[in-house]
């Protein structure tokens, strides 16, 4: 995309449509100052730029053509062209191919302020799209930019944001340095709201690397003990972590009395929360034997979760699948661990996807198939391979190693061995 100067942009309107100076004159507006503005020796102020509209609008209609130049055209430099036709563009909806050109302009006429907003608009789009990936490398090259900017509005936003991605990809301990950059942020400006989120994810963050007092003590510091001051949905959310981690520390009278007034609390009010919240109690009683029971809220999860949060739903067939391993349903449960596998990989929840692929294995150990070990494991690590993850490769090479030695195979043995201590050294 080409800008051009005042005077170029008479030049070629000329050539375009074939007309002399003379044509464009008008009141005000002799032969001679036309063409000194457009060798440049005078500035094409907004009256004439104004008048050259309208003259070449003129011109291009009595052949049909509808040029919708505005007033302002002729008068402005270059960058100003180039923002003018950045901010006119965003007023649109953009895809990852039109938001690369826009970023492409911005870069070449050093437009940084709409540079950080068109990587933060196509980190916000991949987000949507569940491609973590390619939103954190768009997230941080709009942190790059706000930080030249000396923007630190922004920057709770971007720093919570990108502890979101790490998050999602179950890389928790990056996640948990952008959430503590998010929160200094936030009590830096005083923006509430990000200063609740980013407590939030970091609990869950800690939550999820089994940091459980410390995810403990932030939900019950900065979240619950303000709760007046804490929008709905984070509260709850918080109660469900805290919820979490007593029932992971062995707490767990705490844990179903929380969970049961959470469904009291959140029935009819929010279905994603109570779908979580009837999930967990669905957890606790397959933990504890209970297995009708777990069914039974496990159901009602995966029937709310399959209208308002299929991204989560690998959670839930998880806890189906293990219900049904241990009430000796083989064939069932390989059946909802390779859907709650496919559900994952469909929405990038690589925890989810790591830990039915774990389950999936012990039921195929249980029958010594040992091809089926072999295919899923490689199925993994392609997966990993393609999505640039590291945790889970060694789990996949090891029971890998396990087959080949089992099945004899010494070779292919020392071929995943040396590909584990390669990983193991890196």
């Amino acid at each position: 995309m080409e800008f051009y100067n005042p005077s170029e942009k008479i030049r070629r309107m000329r050539k375009k449509f074939r007309v002399n100076q003379a044509a464009l004159e008008g009141i005000n507006m002799t032969r001679a100052f036309i063409s000194m503005m457009e060798s440049g020796k005078r500035n094409v102020s907004k009256a004439s730029s104004k008048h050259l509209a309208e003259r070449f609008n003129e011109i291009a209609k009595r052949i049909s053509v509808n040029l919708n130049l505005d007033d302002e055209y002729f008068s402005r430099q270059p960058e100003e062209d180039a923002r003018y036709y950045i901010e006119n563009e965003l007023k649109e909806e953009n895809n990852h191919k039109k938001l690369e050109e826009l970023i492409d302009v911005a870069r070449g006429y050093e437009l940084n302020d709409l540079l950080a907003k068109l990587y933060r608009l196509d980190a916000d789009k991949y987000v949507n799209e569940k491609n973590y990936g390619n939103a954190f490398k768009s997230f941080s090259n709009a942190l790059g930019k706000y930080k030249e900017l000396k923007d630190e509005e922004a920057q709770p936003y971007i720093y919570n944001a990108i502890g979101v991605c790490k998050s999602r990809r179950n890389e928790h301990e990056e996640a948990i340095f952008y959430f503590k950059q998010a929160l200094l942020y936030a009590r830096e400006k005083k923006d509430s709201i990000y200063y609740f989120r980013a407590n939030l994810n970091l609990a869950i963050s800690y939550f999820h690397s089994k940091q459980y007092e410390k995810s403990i003590n932030i939900l019950n510091d900065n979240i619950i003990a303000n709760k007046e001051e804490v929008e709905y949905s984070i509260l709850t959310d918080a109660r469900i972590i805290r919820a979490n981690v007593l029932h992971e520390t062995d707490r767990k009278n705490e844990a179903i009395n929380e969970y049961l007034k959470l469904v009291e609390d959140i029935k009819g009010k929010d279905d994603i929360m109570l779908a979580y919240s009837y999930n967990n109690l669905g957890e606790y009683y397959y933990n504890i034997g209970k297995y009708q029971e777990s069914l039974h809220y496990i159901s009602e999860a995966q029937r709310l979760k399959n209208k308002v949060s299929k991204d989560t739903l690998a959670n839930t067939l998880n806890t189906k699948g293990k219900v049904f391993y241990k009430q000796g349903m083989y064939d069932e449960s390989i059946m909802i661990f390779e859907l709650a596998i496919s559900m994952a990989e469909q929405y990038q929840q690589f925890d989810m996807l790591l830990m039915n692929y774990r389950d999936l294995i012990k039921v195929y150990e249980s029958n010594d198939d040992f091809v089926k070990i072999e295919e899923h494991m490689n199925r993994l690590l392609e997966t990993l391979d393609d999505n640039k993850i590291e945790i889970g490769k060694s789990y996949a090479l090891y029971k890998l190693i396990e087959v080949a030695v089992k099945q004899n195979d010494s070779n292919k043995a020392i071929t995943f061995l040396n590909r584990l201590q390669t990983l193991l050294v890196n």
